[in-house]
């Protein structure tokens, strides 16, 4: 049986009183921190008998949480399920773990899942768990608590109701109608309700030896690069060898813009994007020549560029792990769940993606309780592109928006 560090060991003593008194324990560790193994001892002391632990795919498929209820062998049986398939589960439980329970915090309309995970929870015991339960809006919180029988906001039946008392609503122009945004929670109010169900632990707490240090590096921009740019700004379009690129609002627009700062771009009625400039990735290659690096990437033809300049490369973390000369090479939103890449000497950011999630979570992805070494995160941008307005806003728990954007080029930002 595995024993837990003197720090997990206080999360299961305080996590228990307070499962006990609210049926509902919020575990907000910060990666590596082991929240999961935490999180199947404290159902093991309240004494659960059946556990249905819910989590992505991706977590369950290689095998790690299997890994921590092997190792810590405890006395309830386990059922592993992904949100995906959560309508099949069909045992008998009285106890429910979910995990990145972030992905249940959509508004002001709840997703499909919700509902299939509320009827499963229904009078159960929850400990829910994510490293960034409200990463963008404290108004996530709402649907994540919603699926428990003894969610503290029982009286507002939905988020509508919820959001007069608790959310600052206030209305945009879209397309020439005015439509209400939801995100702007009072936090404190909030917490009001909410801190009594949470324990947090940092990777300070746990006592990480190396905390992450990012850095953020520059590559000039082409001439191609910035004719492109300069076209969809000024006339809603660009073309490359003739084929055309329109994008169809505002926000395809900062899409397309993002994508040939970093040298690549999908054109209309085109399956794979173009390499527009390899000077990004060649970079990358120069600057970190001779160290172990993972690189995460956001668009599809980004990850084709770097994968013929970096020959030895893997998007298998266990292959990683043990091959020093190889490169690490996968799509943000694929990776920044679940992956340990603690092996690399440095993880490089290859673009940003406009989700405030993908930001903490992905960049945590280097962090281990073990690591030795320096823990390097490297942004890299095209200067004068769009990546530093997207970093400004997604590490400031919020995502990248048209409205974001034209308020920094107003503030100088």
């Amino acid at each position: 049986m595995v024993e837990l560090r003197k720090y997990q060991q206080d999360v299961v003593k305080e996590g228990l009183e307070i499962l006990k008194e609210h049926k509902i324990l919020c575990l907000s560790m910060e990666v590596r921190t082991g929240k999961t193994l935490t999180s199947l001892s404290i159902a093991d002391a309240y004494g659960a008998k059946s556990v249905l632990f819910i989590s992505k795919k991706k977590a369950i498929t290689e095998g790690s949480i299997q890994g921590d209820y092997a190792d810590l062998d405890p006395s309830y049986c386990i059922e592993f399920i992904n949100y995906a398939s959560v309508h099949k589960a069909t045992g008998s439980y009285d106890f429910v773990i979910i995990d990145e329970s972030h992905s249940l915090g959509a508004f002001p309309l709840k997703s499909k899942r919700t509902d299939k995970v509320k009827k499963i929870c229904k009078g159960l015991p929850i400990i829910y768990l994510s490293g960034t339960f409200t990463p963008e809006s404290y108004s996530q919180i709402y649907h994540q608590l919603y699926v428990s029988s003894f969610t503290p906001f029982a009286k507002y039946v939905n988020f509508y109701k919820f959001s007069k008392v608790f959310v600052d609503v206030y209305q945009i122009r879209i397309g020439g109608r005015m439509a209400n945004k939801y995100e702007r929670a009072h936090k404190d109010m909030i917490d009001g309700y909410t801190s009594k169900l949470f324990i947090k632990v940092s990777q300070k707490d746990a006592g990480f030896e190396q905390l992450i240090e990012e850095e953020i590096l520059e590559v000039p921009i082409d001439q191609v690069q910035k004719d492109l740019i300069k076209s969809i700004k000024d006339r809603g379009f660009c073309q490359v060898n003739g084929e055309l690129c329109i994008p169809p609002n505002g926000a395809s627009k900062l899409s397309k813009i993002a994508q040939i700062c970093g040298g690549t771009l999908l054109l209309d009625d085109a399956e794979k994007g173009v390499v527009i400039s390899r000077a990004k990735a060649e970079f990358i290659y120069q600057h970190f020549k001779g160290q172990k690096i993972a690189i995460l990437y956001v668009y599809k033809a980004e990850g084709d560029l770097l994968r013929d300049i970096f020959k030895n490369h893997t998007s298998d973390e266990n292959v990683f792990r043990k091959d020093d000369s190889s490169t690490f090479i996968a799509q943000i939103r694929s990776a920044r769940e679940g992956v340990d890449l603690s092996s690399a000497d440095s993880l490089v950011m290859y673009s940003v993606d406009f989700s405030a999630t993908s930001y903490f979570q992905g960049k945590a992805r280097i962090q281990s309780h073990s690591r030795k070494k320096k823990a390097n995160l490297y942004w890299v941008f095209t200067k004068g592109g769009i990546e530093s307005h997207i970093y400004s806003a997604v590490s400031k728990k919020k995502s990248f928006t048209l409205g974001y954007y034209k308020n920094s080029l107003k503030s100088g930002n």
